[in-house]
């Protein structure tokens, strides 16, 4: 006997139950090998008929013959259909000339899955190899984390990436392929160098006379740029550690800088805004509002962002590194504001007064308040709609979404 499980059904219009039985698939019967001795016969000639009618008439047929049978035979025929109703759809699509479909289909696969890709036949390996897959999936890291950036820039393989130089052709497929694991190794080991303490250390001696202290930097592959508190901007070889440059201009400490590869921007506790040509040092602007110390600025996309410890905040345009125009100041806090960053949707101050203000970038009207914090607020970073910030109560706050 089969056994035979009943659960209950609710009708949602009427509130009423029924009984509903359901019949499980008997796997393990089998077969039956009896057959009529004229049913051969009789098959081939419903085969005849069968082929003799439209597509409709022979769908029709057969939805009228499952109808007739029973649960077990519904079972079996499924199983049946199961492997026919299967597509290899990657090694179809090239056969339409729909190539390009196939490949942005398996571009979407992560690195292990890639490589298991790779494996399920001849016609796949050729779709991810013509494809350049593993090539289009290292650009996609290069472009999204800047660890890859780095490693892509310092060792050298940046220049085989994205749209070849005139003149120059892509490398075949197996050279990307290889290059990933490559890339992976590396990151390994850097990751467990910085874990087991295994560096070089160097130092660059930035003394002078009037100068005990250095306040802020930034650096790239070739260069060291530092602001220090002999009022001066010192730029360093990285191969060498050798000053190639010293920026004078600033009557007072440097306390903040960024540049890029074509100005240096430089905020002071001279109360300005001076920019430099990152090429010749020559000072080309300075800039004039703050009646206090700058301490912090950010610059992005011919727009910056300036605070200082007269507790405003200032928003600049660049359109060339002659002509920069005060937009609109921007004033709420109650204490110096330390650090501003910003992106296309808000900018974001941290201030003394143990509080977050975020305001709109394209307008420069206040959204909110975070607050949190119990002392002053001396670090920030803002980065695809989270805050992180460090405060002189010893803790660390992160704020998502606003």
């Amino acid at each position: 006997m089969i056994k035979m499980e009943t659960e209950k059904i609710e009708d949602v219009t009427s509130n009423t139950q029924y009984p509903m039985t359901i019949l499980p698939y008997d796997t393990t019967r089998k077969k039956d090998s009896t057959t009529s001795s004229n049913f051969n016969t009789e098959r081939e000639a419903c085969v005849r008929y069968f082929e003799k009618w439209s597509e409709s008439d022979q769908v029709e047929f057969v939805e009228g013959l499952l109808s007739k049978m029973c649960h077990y035979q519904h079972g079996h025929i499924n199983n049946y259909l199961k492997p026919m109703l299967q597509r290899d759809f990657i090694s179809l699509l090239p056969k339409k000339g729909l190539d390009h479909v196939a490949e942005n289909i398996l571009s979407y696969l992560d690195a292990d899955n890639l490589k298991n890709a790779e494996l399920v036949c001849k016609e796949w390996l050729r779709v991810i190899s013509e494809g350049m897959l593993w090539k289009k999936l290292i650009e996609r890291r290069v472009r999204s984390v800047s660890l890859w950036r780095g490693l892509a820039e310092r060792r050298g393989w940046i220049q085989y990436l994205f749209k070849p130089r005139p003149g120059d052709n892509h490398r075949p497929h197996s050279f990307y392929r290889s290059l990933y694991p490559k890339i992976i190794r590396d990151i390994h080991s850097i990751e467990s160098n910085w874990r087991n303490g295994k560096h070089i250390l160097q130092r660059i001696n930035c003394r002078s006379e009037n100068s005990k202290g250095v306040y802020c930097l930034q650096y790239d592959d070739q260069k060291i740029v530092s602001g220090l508190r002999d009022n001066t901007i010192k730029i360093w070889d990285r191969s060498t550690l050798q000053c190639t440059k010293v920026l004078i201009g600033h009557t007072g400490s440097v306390l903040c800088l960024q540049y890029d590869d074509k100005v240096i921007i430089s905020g002071s506790s001279d109360s300005t805004v001076r920019v430099w040509n990152v090429e010749s040092g020559e000072m080309v602007n300075t800039l004039i509002h703050h009646c206090e110390a700058v301490l912090h600025l950010r610059f992005n996309n011919g727009m910056m962002v300036t605070c200082s410890k007269d507790r405003s905040i200032a928003v600049w345009d660049m359109v060339s590194q002659g002509e920069i125009t005060l937009r609109r100041v921007l004033v709420g806090h109650r204490a110096a504001v330390n650090v501003v960053d910003f992106d296309e949707k808000y900018i974001v101050s941290a201030s003394g007064d143990r509080t977050i203000k975020v305001w709109n970038t394209s307008s420069c009207e206040f959204v909110r308040t975070l607050n949190g914090h119990r002392r002053g607020i001396a670090c920030l970073q803002y980065r695809d709609r989270l805050v992180v910030s460090g405060s002189s109560d010893n803790t660390i706050r992160s704020s998502f979404s606003f």
